[in-house]
């Protein structure tokens, strides 16, 4: 279990030389490792992670290691733009900063509703809410779902913060469980698009503009119903922390994906139940009406019940069972703070195993989806339990067998989380 080291999280553009990050503070003093998010005209192209050095050479380190491991994309989207691909990373500083992709008028659009649970997270409610107002897409609402019995200190908190902001409004949902506080924002939203965030994260400057866009910019046969973005660590503090993203985090790479069951249906057995691989909870946007006709998100799933988690990948399941196209869109990004604590994340990895295995039982339970799991159970199996599987190849050799036990464990105990819940929702108006 040795052999963390900190990371500073930097943003980079190595076109441009600009370096930003969350908090204003890109100094490396004192950590061992720089995280950096490379990007090319704003688009991200992927992650390095170098020794920490002066500023200039860190921007020539970077640029290296990021010709050499994202060649590909840098090419494209310079071609994209109009410029010759680059031979060194020399080039790079010769490139011109420009890019019809950046625009700086706020681009035009429907009305989208970001819809935000939040449970006793007063401050980070806030902060999240500032980024998304201050964001390059205008034409929002952003819905706050108080999922506390005790709605009074984030309410006074929001009007504080928010009273002048016409496009911010406080709901209070007192039942327990994201998938009854996100079915209210649901129920409350007045946008073409919902948008679903977490009260942990910060949002990218142009984070919703991408997934607006993705919605429209497809050539996918059936209509795009949902679009899911990039969830990438905020900071690396701790080992608890590093080890969330060697379990795999909750990115899903830097390379835009469509997912339907016709052109873009996946050869892989577990298709489309894998529904893990679409994206997650924290970044996800619907076309409302279509979660609506869907029931929105499933009640006995969820934080707040016995099962800790499923109902998101269940929803991202639906979308693309359903027939419509699901596209995973990575320049739309949000940063999520990972809990630092080892206990923290040690009784993160018992709940994802115990959700992810409520969720199977919810599927062979429901009569339309059971014969299909039932078909995949055995390419299931082997693909939570084999070392180079999709799901463990990122581990490394000092990855805790602790945690891999503890989520084998929730997964053996999720068929009986999932029974409970299904018996404490029922009769509960979803």
């Amino acid at each position: 279990m040795t052999g963390f080291r900190r990371q500073r999280v930097l943003d980079m553009d190595v076109v441009s030389g600009s370096v930003t990050s969350l908090d204003g503070n890109t100094g490396t003093e004192g950590y061992e490792l720089v995280r950096v998010l490379v990007r090319v005209h704003e688009e991200p192209v992927g992650i390095v992670v170098v020794s920490p050095t002066g500023d200039s050479n860190l921007l020539d380190a970077v640029r290296g290691i990021a010709l050499q491991r994202f060649r590909q994309r840098i090419d494209a989207h310079l071609q994209a733009d109009g410029h010759r691909t680059i031979g060194t990373a020399d080039e790079l500083r010769d490139v011109v900063d420009s890019c019809p992709q950046v625009v700086e008028e706020p681009p035009a659009g429907p009305l989208v509703t970001v819809a935000i649970p939040s449970l006793r997270n007063v401050q980070s409610t806030v902060t999240c809410i500032q980024r998304v107002t201050a964001g390059s897409y205008d034409n929002l609402e952003v819905l706050v779902v108080d999922n506390d019995q005790n709605g009074q200190p984030l309410r006074a908190a929001i009007d504080r913060a928010f009273g002048h902001e016409p496009r911010v409004r406080y709901v209070h949902e007192p039942r327990t469980g994201v998938s009854f506080a996100r079915n209210r924002g649901l129920s409350e939203a007045g946008g073409d698009i919902v948008a679903f965030i977490d009260d942990d994260v910060l949002v990218d400057r142009r984070w919703l503009e991408r997934l607006v866009t993705a919605f429209t910019n497809n050539p996918a046969p059936a209509p795009v119903a949902c679009v899911t973005g990039s969830i990438l660590a905020a900071e690396m503090e701790s080992r608890a922390q590093s080890w969330l993203e060697e379990f795999g985090g909750f990115n899903k790479g830097f390379d835009r994906q469509v997912y339907d069951l016709v052109n873009n249906r996946r050869p892989e057995a577990l298709y489309p139940f894998d529904a893990g691989r679409f994206g997650s909870g924290a970044n996800m946007a619907f076309r409302t009406e279509i979660l609506r006709s869907f029931g929105g998100f499933a009640t006995d799933l969820g934080p707040g019940t016995p099962t800790f988690g499923g109902e998101d990948i269940d929803a991202l399941r639906r979308v693309i069972s359903s027939g419509y196209t699901l596209v995973y869109e990575p320049r739309s990004i949000v940063w999520h703070f990972h809990r630092r604590s080892d206990i923290a994340v040690r009784r993160q990895m018992y709940r994802y195993g115990v959700g992810l295995s409520a969720l199977v039982t919810k599927w062979l339970i429901e009569k339309e989806t059971r014969l299909p799991v039932l078909s995949r159970i055995p390419p299931g199996v082997v693909h939570v339990l084999k070392p180079s599987s999709t799901k463990n190849e990122s581990k490394s050799p000092s990855y805790p067998a602790l945690l891999t036990g503890l989520e084998l464990v929730g997964l053996a105990m999720g068929p009986w989380a999932y029974l409970r819940s299904r018996y404490l929702r029922k009769g509960v108006a979803s």
